[in-house]
């Protein structure tokens, strides 16, 4: 096995065990509203309204319940892991409309749909694959002529304090067992009320961000944050220019790209129409 290979199962193996402990997506953190928040201005909720689109790395179904939400009338849901992917079944079955939902368990290079897709979407999950481009590929082929391809990355501008930090932090803290590393979380989680804190009494990096996306969150999700920070063992911070090559360098036109809440990206692609 290659170390690339490595490093891709064993990312894949600790999200595992993140949704394991953290399964749940109560509250403003599976709303609609903050999905609006994430694909806002490239994608209009409402062009999502009979769709079919797919999802790859659902993790235990938070943008799968969103995209219900919005009306959609299919989604596939890729999954890798096979413990987060019985979370994901489990949820799936929990949700009103259920039925129009196909869950695969699959990495994102390795699946099908049975129906061209409109949208594709893959949030929170491409800066944890270290080799990207096949799955970029995989999601380019199942679309229709015209589709798209939404994904959200971390973002390497607008995080260079953050870095110096939490890179440091993380040589430590993907070897840890996840018993010693929620622990870690809790003594973070007391930190991170001192920072918003001060940020209301002073301009700090990521104000908009913990104001407008994370407190809404309850205190179980706000400490899942922290922990996907510091859990995979692969992560990777993009600038700019490499978010837009990852569409651009499979086919993908009309290619546009957002700096979400100054530190990370959206971006979305068009699959040409030939």
């Amino acid at each position: 096995m290659s170390k690339t290979d490595h490093l891709k199962d064993k990312t894949i193996a600790d999200f595992g065990d993140q949704w394991s402990i953290y399964s749940d997506n109560e509250g403003w953190y599976g709303s609609l509203e903050l999905f609006n928040d994430i694909i806002t201005p490239l994608v209009n909720i409402k062009t999502l309204k009979g769709a079919y689109v797919a999802e790859i790395g659902s993790g235990t179904g938070r943008i799968v319940g969103m995209l219900l939400n919005a009306d959609v009338e299919h989604i596939y849901a890729i999954e890798p892991s096979c413990e987060a992917f019985r979370v994901l079944e489990k949820n799936v079955r929990n949700m009103k409309k259920h039925h129009k939902v196909s869950a695969i368990n699959a990495s994102g290079e390795n699946w099908t749909a049975t129906h061209e897709l409109d949208y594709i979407f893959s949030i929170g999950v491409i800066h944890h694959i270290p080799e990207p481009a096949p799955v970029i590929k995989a999601g380019y082929d199942a679309l229709k002529p015209g589709g798209y391809l939404f994904i959200w990355l971390y973002g390497y501008e607008g995080n260079e304090l953050y870095l110096k930090v939490v890179e440091n932090m993380r040589r430590i803290t993907t070897r840890l067992p996840h018993v010693c590393l929620r622990t870690l979380v809790e003594i973070m989680y007391t930190t991170l009320f001192a920072y918003r804190y001060l940020s209301k009494i002073i301009h700090l990096p990521f104000r908009s961000y913990i104001e407008n996306v994370l407190w809404p969150m309850t205190p179980k999700n706000r400490r899942l944050v922290i922990y996907d920070q510091l859990n995979p063992a692969y992560t990777k911070y993009y600038r700019k220019k490499e978010a837009i090559q990852l569409l651009e360098n499979e086919g993908f036109g009309n290619i546009e790209i957002y700096h979400r809440h100054e530190y990370s990206w959206s971006v979305l692609g068009q699959k040409p129409v030939k």
